[in-house]
């Protein structure tokens, strides 16, 4: 699966690249994050989602109204104030995933553009709830984490 966009703000290139190359300010982007554990260029993150709205259309799954998430990645390239990928694996009830997040800064006159691509890798999470209702889930996520970092770097 893969994920696109991008946004505009009036913010500079070296605001923007400090929050999108540093783990520990990157991961306060991260909606419903219970725990962060970072290492050099490599973060280790805990997420406890409410997943009702997603699993209710599945008979005996309302158990699955709190997931916890762990989900682990490191910084794989950077291009000072202009391109990050973040990489890494998570799990959630037994199921992995895995994410490949790159951001491209650039200057404009008085405003910076950031472009994104998500690539996601769903494994067997995709067969048991069905592609549509992850990529749901995963839109809100994603959706969620680019208002945040918009905030923050505003």
């Amino acid at each position: 699966m893969e994920l696109t966009g991008n946004f505009e703000v009036n913010s500079t290139v070296e605001k923007i690249w400090g929050v999108v190359s540093n783990p520990s300010e990157f991961a306060k982007c991260l909606p419903d994050v219970t725990a962060t554990e970072v290492s050099g260029e490599a973060f280790q993150l805990q997420f406890k989602v409410d997943a009702k709205k997603y699993t209710l259309k599945f008979i005996g799954a309302s158990y699955l109204s709190n997931l916890n998430v762990k989900f682990s990645a490191e910084i794989k390239e950077k291009t000072e104030n202009k391109h990050v990928l973040i990489a890494g694996t998570g799990s959630a009830i037994g199921l992995k995933f895995s994410i490949s997040l790159y951001i491209d800064i650039n200057a404009k006159e008085n405003s910076t553009i950031v472009s994104w691509k998500a690539e996601i890798e769903l494994g067997k999470m995709a067969k048991l709830f069905g592609e549509d209702t992850v990529r749901q889930a995963i839109n809100d996520v994603v959706k969620q984490t680019i208002n945040n970092l918009q905030d923050i770097v505003k």
